[in-house]
């Protein structure tokens, strides 16, 4: 049994039964410090249940920007290329497996982001015309992710406009 919603759990308990009174009420610092971990560790327990959400949303967007970068006539280095091929691949069946296990999941959206900014770096070398091609792609399809972020980072407070950001759920099942 997973118990690690407990132990976040208890370690709220602990930060704010015990040592929260334990700091020293002319330092500020530390309890702003406090509580912001607290509020984190919060944040974290209540989405726990969803990160594979989180993963594979990551894991698809960043395979649509490789597919989108791979179909945009772009002429990429041979190492890029096969680079940007393989890693389109892996993503592609570690989807497709009905063993998803979080790690490779996440090591599989690492590795295309990773090509993907690659590539993005090496296009300073192309012709202008391509280089802006994918500079836009980027830019276009970067809008599911920052969507998805701040759908998923809203309990933290931070958002200016919260009424406007959907759930991540219903963004993470339109990415699909």
């Amino acid at each position: 049994m997973d118990v690690t919603e407990n132990g976040l759990r208890a370690a709220v308990k602990s930060l704010t039964d015990v040592v929260a009174p334990a700091i020293n009420p002319n330092d500020p610092l530390a309890a702003e410090q406090l509580k912001l971990v607290v509020d984190y560790l919060e944040f974290v327990r209540g989405r726990l249940d969803f990160l594979c959400y989180r993963e594979t949303f990551e894991l698809r967007d960043n395979l649509a920007l490789a597919r989108a970068i791979q179909n945009s006539g772009a002429i990429i280095s041979p190492e890029n290329k096969s680079l940007l091929e393989s890693s389109i691949e892996t993503g592609t069946a570690v989807l497709s497996s009905h063993e998803l296990k979080s790690n490779v999941i996440r090591l599989a959206a690492f590795e295309i982001a990773a090509v993907v900014r690659e590539v993005i770096r090496e296009s300073a070398s192309y012709e202008e015309s391509i280089r802006r091609k994918l500079e836009t792609l980027v830019l276009e399809m970067s809008v599911d992710r920052i969507t998805f972020d701040r759908a998923w980072y809203l309990p933290l407070g931070f958002d200016p406009s919260p009424k406007e950001v959907p759930h991540f759920v219903e963004v993470a099942e339109k990415n699909r």
